[in-house]
């Protein structure tokens, strides 16, 4: 579990800095923790064989950003490990090229831009007559904030256990469900008409505008974590759970939702795709879902992952592996003292 030192520098920092698409999964317990020496920024990643996979770009100012790299870097090299992100964006990429890194493209992030959602005129008809359905079918909507009761998490619990099924949770890149770490997040639910919970989604990000008393100088999001529908559920649930979720979020001024990346989304790299696809994404339907989310009309962000060269085909085999075998573990924190710049100049031989 996390520790309360630890837990009062990353509330201070994602106070100070926003919260990011994957800052929520740091608290699934499954990661390490890698703080700057100045414990100004933060990275998580996993340890598989010799390499080390870092999800995202560090949480952090961008100046203790790059140093962070760097430093992550300079101890991969000195550790005989070799560095891994996935899911990062775009702004660093020049500073991993120049640590001697390539990068690809492996999908978009969905980003509804909530100031400017809305449901009028004639595209969105289909989704108006679905939420007027649910509505006068007795179906409504809330938004529960933590602690939550144990009948509350039985529930939930069983819910997912529902929907679940046959397949099997996920880990590293996106949550899965326990109560200690769904107890950490608000929870948007559909209530049916008999007045119990159908459907929910996990909410990661900042408290909601009222709870706050002046507006951050970054964007306010949140993120969608966790979805989970009964096998009572009519057709059309999750479009208005999400529907739904936008436009509270929009009241309470938040500026983004993010609904996670569409893997594949737009990517030419016609290797990285075959990869993808041999190594446990075969049933895995890239399609669909991105023309789901795009239902919503998003802004798509462009999703890179960053490696040494020549390291491709084993990479993606072990990001998979990590992302559907997860595992409960508790985290490490390892802090570092500054490395000379002589050893941030070329950490990694070239290769083609």
């Amino acid at each position: 579990m996390i520790d309360n030192l630890s837990e009062k520098r990353i509330k201070s920092l994602l106070k100070s800095c926003g919260h990011h698409s994957h800052s929520h999964l740091y608290y699934l317990n499954d990661k390490e923790w890698f703080w700057d020496s100045k414990y100004e920024s933060l990275l998580v990643y996993r340890s598989v064989g010799n390499r080390r996979i870092v999800l995202g770009d560090p949480l952090g100012k961008p100046s203790s950003v790059k140093l962070l790299i760097e430093q992550f870097i300079a101890s991969c090299k000195k550790d005989k490990k070799i560095p891994v992100f996935y899911q990062t964006k775009s702004a660093y990429l020049p500073l991993y090229h120049d640590l001697g890194l390539k990068s690809t493209k492996v999908g978009e992030e969905a980003q509804v831009e909530l100031a400017n959602f809305h449901l009028k005129g004639k595209p969105w008809l289909k989704l108006r007559n679905r939420i007027s359905k649910f509505q006068r079918n007795g179906f409504t909507f809330e938004v529960l904030q933590p602690p939550y009761s144990n009948s509350l998490l039985n529930r939930l619990q069983a819910i997912s256990d529902e929907w679940l099924a046959k397949r099997k949770e996920k880990g590293f890149s996106v949550g899965f469900f326990s109560k200690s770490y769904i107890s950490q997040f608000p929870i948007a639910v559909l209530v049916g008409p008999d007045g119990n919970y159908e459907a929910f989604v996990s909410i990661a990000g900042e408290r909601p505008h009222s709870e706050t008393t002046n507006k951050p100088a970054f964007s306010r999001r949140i993120t969608v974590d966790l979805m989970r529908y009964t096998n009572a559920c009519p057709h059309g649930t999750m479009d208005v759970l999400f529907v739904s979720l936008f436009l509270w979020a929009k009241d309470k001024s938040y500026d983004v939702c993010s609904l996670g990346i569409a893997p594949l989304a737009n990517v030419k790299d016609h290797l990285l795709a075959k990869l993808l696809y041999r190594y446990g994404c075969k049933l895995y339907n890239f399609k669909g879902l991105y023309e789901y989310k795009n239902k919503f009309a998003p802004h798509w962000e462009e999703v890179y992952f960053v490696y040494p060269p020549g390291t491709l085909p084993l990479n993606v085999a072990l990001l998979s592996l990590i992302i559907h075998r997860p595992k409960d573990r508790t985290h490490k924190h390892k802090q570092i003292a500054l490395s000379p710049a002589a050893e941030m100049d070329s950490p990694f031989e070239k290769r083609a």
